[in-house]
């Protein structure tokens, strides 16, 4: 190209003309999540309820895995002795479930 093709040249600005709304998530994502926790209060409220719920399934699991280890991979010992592998675990669960209680009922509305 030579020097005269680029002087005729005029910037131009192309326009999309998409709207806030179209930047936004898919409304079916957002009818899942809603559907799943609710809307506003309950939502929160939810998430609480969602937090302890697998917080105590987690917790049970996990102390089940800790007693089968103990009784069938453990085998040398008379006596197994699972208590502070299970009170190991507690010891994380039980402050997860007691901050979800805290922020349930702690939390001030006016």
């Amino acid at each position: 190209m030579n020097e005269d093709q680029f002087e005729n040249l005029e910037p131009t600005i192309k326009s999309n003309n998409k709207t806030k709304a179209s930047f936004d998530k898919s409304p079916e994502i957002a009818g899942k999540i809603a559907g799943t926790i609710g809307t506003g209060r309950n939502a929160k409220n939810s998430l609480i309820y969602l937090t302890i719920r697998w917080a105590f399934i987690s917790g049970t699991i996990i102390s089940i895995l800790v007693v089968c280890n103990n009784w069938l991979f453990r085998t040398n010992e008379k006596v197994p002795d699972f208590t502070s592998d299970i009170i190991n675990t507690w010891s994380i669960v039980i402050p997860v479930i007691t901050l979800a209680l805290g922020y349930a009922f702690g939390k001030s509305e006016k």
